[in-house]
């Protein structure tokens, strides 16, 4: 803890409860010399000032935000909101995947369960993240802590590279599909996916840990990524993380736009040696596919470009946090959740056996519930005429 860090702060002034300031004395090491008092002076003489490490600018930038209280309340449940949105929404693409047999039997389709794996489980971690934010500079960051927050920036990294793993999927289908019919198989699909999550959760998990570990005990819980990782390090981690496989996303689905054209067109123009093209040209479900996950890169750019532009810019020529940021970065998030969910949305939308997996699901728990209804009907039947 830094002398520069800190400032001082009247416990009188500040409507701390009695549990938050024994907790805020409690963990501050008294090893500094920043803080020589005891808990009961401190009862006696309620407006003596201490000193803590927090960053002033943050702290009044966050109180401004909080002393609207609708807006304070209001950002927590559109969060909330859309983690449970999240969840649900994965979960059921996971058992449209599982209980049909015409996805199951796809490679593609694993990466897509993975997909929604990585996507339900931020949705899973979310509230965490919230209860951090919730609890500003009132927490001490630990390893535990480490091992929930790691997961949560591994879940995005994953969710891109899998995203990276089915446009590179997709190119060799559409490319070479002779080779992709023969090669591609659902064990190299699992394969791929598992190195995936396996890279980023120690990548990620490691990463937190030890930046975690240079945070002193006083500073608190940083509530968001730029807050754990210094500002460099967080621009190039993004840059890596997030522009890479965005860059790689749209240079592999334009040679793909490029190549199903060409095709199109010269299986138009020959009427000779039809069986030979036929061959060679890529199936309709590997165009509709293909179109399907373009809708979902499209809607990726557009979730992610707001925040990798805010976040970059304000590290770099602001670093404090004025209430404009605080504003535009719940938008921004808000706007990056969402990519969560939207995925089941488009494949509901453009994929016909997604569509009727969904369906079936519907039906089936309909079905399920007319089925309870009638038996609980035949049994009171049935006490009934034995009671006569």
């Amino acid at each position: 803890m830094n002398g520069k860090n800190c400032v001082p702060i009247n416990l009188a002034t500040r409507k701390y409860t009695f549990k938050k300031c024994q907790h805020m004395i409690s963990v501050l090491p008294k090893t500094h010399g920043l803080l020589d008092i005891s808990w009961p002076r401190l009862v006696k003489e309620p407006n003596l000032s201490i000193m803590i490490g927090i960053n002033t600018t943050t702290e009044s930038a966050l109180n401004r935000v909080m002393s609207n209280k609708v807006y304070f309340y209001g950002r927590y449940i559109v969060y909330f909101s859309e983690a449970i949105i999240m969840v649900v929404a994965n979960v059921f693409t996971l058992i449209a995947v599982k209980k049909s047999k015409k996805l199951r039997d796809v490679p593609t389709n694993t990466f897509i369960m993975s997909l929604a794996c990585a996507d339900g489980m931020i949705g899973v971690l979310l509230p965490d993240n919230i209860l951090t934010l919730l609890t500003y500079n009132q927490n001490v960051w630990m390893t535990s802590t480490c091992l929930f927050r790691g997961p949560y920036y591994a879940m995005f990294s994953i969710s891109l590279a899998t995203l990276l793993a089915i446009a590179v999927d997709r190119y060799v289908a559409i490319v070479y599909p002779l080779i992709y019919r023969m090669r591609m198989t659902t064990r190299i699909a699992r394969i791929t996916c598992i190195s995936i999550w396996l890279m980023q959760l120690t990548l990620w998990v490691s990463l937190a840990c030890y930046y975690g570990s240079q945070i002193s005990v006083g500073e608190g819980r940083p509530g968001a990524a730029h807050d754990l990782f210094p500002g460099m390090s967080f621009i190039f981690l993004i840059q890596v993380e997030i522009l890479l496989p965005l860059i790689g996303n749209l240079i592999l689905y334009m040679v793909m736009y490029i190549k199903l054209r060409k095709k199109s067109s010269i299986s138009v123009l020959s009427t000779t040696n039809i069986n030979i093209s036929s061959q060679n040209q890529p199936s309709a479900k590997a165009k509709a596919f293909t179109k399907m996950m373009t809708l979902v890169l499209g809607y990726l750019i557009i979730a992610w470009l707001p925040y990798y532009i805010v976040v970059p810019l304000h590290k770099v020529y602001d670093p404090s946090t004025p209430t404009w940021y605080v504003y535009t970065f719940d938008a921004v998030a808000i706007l990056l959740y969402s990519n969560s969910f939207m995925n089941p949305v488009i494949y509901s939308w453009q994929n016909r056996d997604f569509k009727e997996a969904y369906a079936k699901i519907l039906k089936r728990n309909r079905h399920l519930g007319s089925v309870a209804d009638i038996t609980i009907s035949n049994r009171t039947r049935f006490v009934a005429s034995s009671n006569i």
